[in-house]
């Protein structure tokens, strides 16, 4: 399985971490890319995702570092949102689902958005509707482009770890907020 740090630059309390993993040897990670455009004006400006063309090779077994990978693809996007006022760790998340069911729960993981603009929140407190529209939309096209992308569910009591294809990604209508282990 191989590891995908996207780090997040440029504002205060930053910078940020999301992984993504990948089931090739060699991944095209310009999805990940075209994830990040497709939502970039939801965010600050001065924000940005720096996505790069290599990373880990990680057991998913026992999630042991076994070597490194180099792709194609990678760059950096720039948030293009505007001066626009928001609060620091505040935003919503995609819900990564697969089809693998372990322990008796489904496997799914999470890529928290954070943060958005104040417009993209609406008056009920929740995320606006084009915003949650244009979320909802790059998180489906990720979720297809093709490329073999999952969730690495932890090895759990003796148990192996597994890599798991992501079958859908799904955000929901709600807010999200980000802290710190130190809050």
């Amino acid at each position: 399985m191989r590891r995908l740090r996207v780090t997040w630059n440029g504002l205060g309390g930053l910078p940020g971490l999301s992984t993504f993993y990948y089931g090739v040897a060699t991944p095209n990670v310009s999805d990940c890319v075209a994830f990040f455009n497709a939502i970039k004006a939801s965010f600050p400006t001065g924000l940005s995702w720096d996505i790069p063309s290599s990373g880990d090779e990680i057991d998913d077994a026992t999630g042991q570092l076994t070597g490194g990978w180099t792709g194609t693809g990678g760059g950096t996007v720039a948030a293009t949102g505007g001066a626009s006022n928001y609060a620091a760790g505040v935003g919503t998340r995609v819900r990564w689902d697969t089809l693998v069911v372990t322990g008796g729960r489904r496997v799914r993981g999470s890529t928290f958005l954070t943060p958005l603009i104040v417009g993209s929140f609406d008056g009920s407190g929740t995320i606006a509707t084009a915003t949650l529209t244009t979320l909802q939309t790059a998180a489906s096209t990720f979720a297809a482009s093709g490329v073999a992308k999952g969730i690495w569910h932890r090895p759990v009591n003796g148990a192996g770890g597994l890599y798991c294809a992501i079958n859908t990604g799904t955000v929901p209508d709600k807010v999200t907020m980000l802290r710190s282990r130190r809050d």
